[in-house]
């Protein structure tokens, strides 16, 4: 396994960046991986990529995946950020995205802290509500789905603890040679 790790940018670039935002994609199939693959001699595999995020990348991670099912086929998204959308569109662009469009060949492993229901305006609905409604979704077209709400809040030590189950859960067929 390689892993690459992008660190977080200004608060006002991940506004942007990582809010289901088409330049983020593009950044990661046309720059990223291929870095990985002249630098690290690594090939990916179609569809095999496994792209992970936590808050606002989660969000990012799943809308890569969404726009680029070809590249990133599962996706792990802890305390995922699925109630914002793109300045303009309503809340939860993404459950609404994936409702509306024919299903996509993606697995999704779904971590939420059972305390992540701020009811501020920027948060309508919850963190909780949201990666909720995105599993209904996801499970009514047919998606693969492994959900957890855990007791925790919007904090990293509970992501990384949590981590490793993510990836074994995603990953768990590949090691088993099958």
């Amino acid at each position: 396994m390689v892993a690459l790790f992008i660190g977080n940018a200004s608060s006002e670039a991940r506004d942007t960046e990582l809010n289901c935002a088409e330049p983020w994609s593009t950044f990661l199939i046309k720059e990223a991986l291929p870095w990985i693959e002249s630098s690290e001699h690594v090939l990916y595999e179609t569809q095999g990529a496994l792209i992970a995020g936590s808050s606002m990348g989660g969000l990012a991670a799943a809308c890569a995946a969404a726009e680029h099912p070809e590249v990133f086929g599962k996706v792990l998204a802890q305390s995922g950020s699925f109630y914002r959308a793109p300045t303009g569109d309503e809340p939860e662009y993404l459950a609404r995205w994936l409702a509306q469009s024919k299903r996509l060949s993606l697995e999704f492993y779904l971590e939420i802290g059972l305390l992540e229901t701020a009811a501020i305006p920027s948060r309508d609905p919850s963190m909780l509500t949201a990666s909720r409604h995105l599993r209904d979704v996801l499970l009514a077209k047919g998606y693969r789905v492994e959900f957890h709400d855990r007791f925790s809040g919007h904090e990293h030590v509970a992501w990384r603890a949590t981590l490793s189950d993510g990836l074994i859960a995603l990953l768990a067929s590949r090691m088993d040679g099958n």
